[in-house]
């Protein structure tokens, strides 16, 4: 439990009114099976036309380009529960089934997307990592990346600039931490309300920001600040029926950072209830660096009464469990998680049956460097593939007849776990499925790495549309001959495709030109469904041309569609 100090610091954090700066509480308290709760926060009312908001200053080339804060690492110590580098371990078999697929499918027959009809770029904000997101609700396009400061910009469907850059900050109300735009914006379309939800942080918290209409140009915003027990590093939301969900990496070695913020009064601009903490699920021993991942809603189909958000982590027990590693599968965890807003001490977070998987490897050089992705041209020069967690967000659905929550992390086809190990770069991406009141359980799962062992695939973002079928944008880069530059590119399967492949050719959205120095890569990728249609795909990712790294925002949609 806390101790008396520690719970009555960490309560006044979260009890601070939404204009205070709070600071971070030094210490490391234990898992509580109960939520830490402060005081309601109340909301600021924004009532403006965006386009009316001051520009955001953008970079220029031959202005200094700086590096965003760095992801919290957390020092493992001297001992470590790795699996010792001689156990056997099972060959990710994956890669293998979708070698036979491309095999055997020619070109002629493979999957045709029906075009993308928007593809809009935008330059370097002169901040690596950009960290870019896109969100897609009844008529805008919202973009938003790290920079100089955190902005957004508003798009139409057709790809029209309509405002912005904004910054973030300019939303909160003078003297606020807030206006600071720490970055990693996240942007969310709540398909359940109609409305946006988008979240940055500061130095002691996370800034929010729910549309007042499903306009988020003129229809205006309502604003809250939640403190946080330290830095909120690496934010991770996810929209439900009850709740925001978000998890932060805060470097504890306690448990996994879960805040859940009041949806409901959030929506109308009341006083929130107190925001809820969670620090329950036990972290991962041999990971520096972790977060639970929240599942999003999508579609227009209520999840079941009483479906409860579910959280996910892989876990590489390898990397774990030491030597009682298993050595022949590897696991999916999932936790629900259970808020009361009238009686905070009922809620919790309860773990579920964790899904066997096929072995995968999240040795990438080591279980604590990260940049570790080859780029063409240099030894010195590598990309983060982000391996200890499953990537952005889980995208949910309810067809009826079945539940299903997608996702993707990243793995190492090679197998070895020594520093003589080589990093072949893949995109595990995988389908649960619930049935009425059975439990989650694996549909299919692949390893998308198409190419010869010195093709990276990495930093894979997915969502599935209304028929089931799965759109996948990630990064690429080549070592040998013909060489490729961190590209942007996207495939994806229909429902009707056997399991385990993706059938549709890669599409190169935009090509590199240059070895990206920085080691910052990427961090956040989305994918998104256009709630309209149902089964557009818009997702976002990072490229590097000659001069410095570019964003690209491309839809595309089966056909059918």
């Amino acid at each position: 439990m806390f101790s008396a100090s520690a719970k009555a610091a960490a309560i006044l954090l979260l009890a601070l009114p939404c204009i205070a700066a709070a600071a971070p509480i030094k210490g490391k308290p234990a898992p509580s099976s109960r939520p830490m709760v402060g005081s309601p926060v109340t909301a600021h009312s924004v009532n403006v036309d965006v386009r009316n908001l001051p520009k955001a200053e953008e970079w220029r080339p031959g202005m200094p380009i700086r590096e965003a804060h760095r992801r919290q690492y957390t020092p493992l110590g001297s001992k470590l529960p790795h699996a010792p580098e001689t156990k056997a371990t099972a060959v990710d078999r994956l890669p293998e089934l979708q070698r036979i697929f491309d095999d055997s499918m020619p070109s002629r027959l493979r999957t045709k997307s029906a075009g993308s009809r928007v593809s809009i770029n935008n330059p370097n904000t002169g901040v690596s990592p950009g960290d870019p997101v896109v969100e897609v609700g009844t008529n805008h396009v919202i973009y938003a990346v790290n920079g100089v400061t955190t902005t957004f910009k508003i798009y139409d469907k057709a790809g029209n600039l309509v405002a912005g850059p904004t910054n973030f900050g300019s939303l909160a109300p003078a003297g606020n931490a807030c206006t600071s735009d720490r970055g990693d914006p996240l942007v969310y379309f709540d398909r359940q309300a109609s409305r946006w939800f988008m979240l940055t942080m500061d130095d002691g918290g996370v800034c929010t920001f729910v549309s007042k209409t499903s306009d988020p140009v003129t229809g205006g915003w309502w604003f809250y600040r939640y403190a946080t027990l330290a830095f909120p590093d690496y934010p991770h939301c996810g929209i439900w029926n009850d709740a925001y969900v978000c998890t932060t990496n805060e470097g504890s070695i306690a448990g996994a950072d879960v805040y859940a913020f009041d949806r409901a009064n959030m929506l109308n601009g009341a006083t929130a209830r107190a925001a809820q903490r969670f620090n329950s699920v036990p972290t991962l021993p041999g990971y520096g660096f972790q977060i639970l991942t929240p599942s999003t809603f999508y579609g227009s189909t209520a999840a079941p009464a009483g479906r409860k958000q579910i959280l996910a982590r892989h876990r590489d027990d390898e990397a774990h469990d030491g030597a009682s590693a298993s050595g022949t599968q590897d696991f999916i965890e999932l936790f629900e998680i259970n808020i009361d807003w009238n009686t905070p001490a009922n809620s919790g977070i309860t773990a579920l049956p964790r899904i066997p998987i096929t072995e995968f490897n999240s040795w990438f050089v080591d279980y604590s460097t990260f940049a570790t992705v080859p780029q063409p041209t240099t030894s010195r020069s590598k990309l983060d593939p982000i391996r200890e967690v499953i990537l952005n967000q889980l995208s949910y659905r309810n067809f009826g007849t079945h539940e299903s929550i997608v996702g993707s992390f990243a793995t190492n086809q090679d197998p070895g776990r020594t520093r003589r190990s080589l990093v072949n770069s893949g995109i595990r991406w995988f389908e649960l499925r619930r049935v009425g009141s059975g439990n989650w359980a694996l549909h299919q799962e692949g390893t998308f790495g198409p190419g010869d062992a010195n093709t990276h695939h990495l930093l894979g973002t997915l969502a599935m549309d209304k028929f089931g079928n799965i759109g996948m944008g990630y990064n690429v880069t080549k070592t040998s001959s013909p060489t490729v530059f961190a590209s942007l590119r996207y495939t994806g399967r229909t429902a009707s495709d056997p399991l385990g492949v993706m059938s549709l050719a890669e599409t190169t959205v935009a090509a590199g030109a240059a070895v990206e120095g920085s080691g910052r890569w990427g961090d956040y990728y989305q994918t998104t469904v256009d709630p309209v249609d149902d089964c557009t795909f818009w997702f976002v990712g990072m490229y590097r041309p000659n001069g410095s790294w570019q964003t690209r925002i491309q839809d595309f949609k089966f056909p059918g569609c």
